[in-house]
């Protein structure tokens, strides 16, 4: 008899959902190739990482005057831009399926259905801000970057996705590109 409850508790735990949002809530460091010197940078990716911060060769200045073409690149509208802080970017916005040409899922890993990636096909909110501070002869690129996607046929609440690191790494290429 005790053998059935135990089994019954089991059962019903095993067919429990989590309620949680799809994805890994610890962060990850990957390396990444972006062309910078050695060829690769390392990323701490994920929702709870917190900003991202990369050392450049070029001086802050220069960077500075190069991030709003690069926001256009990747096609992120700037709707935050303080020269005496250095600070640019974009305190929320909505998009669907394609962030500038790329494929959300290129960026974003919001989880998986049977049609493929959620980050294809659901809202997506983006907040993405950058700063440059002087660093040496160089300078320091604090990225912060957050992600939540919801079903565009469903009522729900917006869930944190993760960042594959790429969109970072994309923004480090066009701002090399931009400064040769």
């Amino acid at each position: 008899m005790r053998f059935l409850g135990v089994l019954a508790a089991v059962a019903v735990c095993g067919c429990a959902s989590s309620g949680g949002s799809v994805g890994s809530t610890r962060p990850m460091t990957q390396d990444i190739s972006t062309g910078g010197v050695g060829g690769t940078d390392r990323l701490t990716v994920g929702s709870s990482a917190g900003p991202n911060t990369n050392t450049l060769e070029y001086a802050a200045d220069r960077v500075w005057k190069v991030l709003p073409a690069v926001f256009d690149s990747i096609g992120v509208p700037v709707t935050h831009l303080d020269a005496a802080s250095k600070s640019i970017g974009n305190d929320g916005f909505k998009t669907r399926q394609r962030l500038g040409k790329a494929r959300m899922s290129l960026y974003f890993d919001c989880g998986t259905t049977q049609i493929g990636p959620n980050a294809d096909s659901y809202d997506m909110f983006i907040t993405l801000l950058i700063q440059v501070q002087p660093s040496g002869t160089g300078s320091r690129l604090v990225t912060s970057l957050e992600a939540s996607s919801r079903p565009i046929t469903f009522s729900q609440a917006y869930s944190r996705c993760d960042s594959r690191g790429k969109l970072e790494a994309r923004i480090l290429e066009v701002i090399r590109a931009q400064l040769k």
